[in-house]
């Protein structure tokens, strides 16, 4: 049990300062430069942008609660590779929050994806590709990151709540 501790916390703050510095290098980076270009080379392309610019904004959002978020994950985890009690519950509660922004995240991807569906039939189509079949592959990307979400975060919950390792917590 000891060992699956220090595994599991430094894992967890290890993958904490990944998204961390990821995240951050995503609010360093203007993602509308690239978008520009696209509009320098297809000026007919730019109208209905609207879900273009939204879907950025809410990115970059997304971006600063994400950083947030695992700050907080990453402190728990080396509270919990120290034994300490309160690093088990706040990497329990940072599971069921993670649960949450996982159907908060995929239901605000599904209403953007839906919004972008025209834009990118638009833009596709202008640039001479046909790539309407691109749809279904932005709804199974939000089903297969929902469950990359859930599936890992329920097995964390169950190993939290072992009575064993709540007894080794000091």
């Amino acid at each position: 049990m000891i060992r699956s501790v220090r595994i599991i916390g430094w894992t967890t703050a290890l993958f904490s300062v990944v998204i961390i510095l990821s995240d951050v290098t995503n609010l360093l980076t203007n993602p509308m430069e690239q978008l520009n270009m696209v509009f320098r080379m297809f000026p007919q392309a730019k109208s209905g942008t609207d879900a273009i610019t939204e879907m950025f904004q809410y990115s970059r959002i997304w971006s600063v609660y994400t950083i947030l978020y695992f700050i907080y994950v990453f402190v728990g985890s080396i509270q919990f590779i120290h034994f300490k009690a309160i690093g088990r519950t706040i990497l329990e509660i940072a599971c069921w929050v993670g649960i949450m922004n996982a159907c908060i995240d995929s239901m605000i991807s599904f209403i953007l994806w839906k919004q972008m569906k025209t834009m990118l039939s638009s833009v596709t189509g202008l640039m001479g590709m046909g790539l309407g079949n691109l749809n279904p592959l932005g709804m199974a990307t939000i089903i297969f990151g929902f469950f990359l979400w859930i599936i890992p975060t329920i097995g964390m919950i169950v190993y939290l709540r072992k009575p064993r390792l709540k007894a080794l917590m000091k």
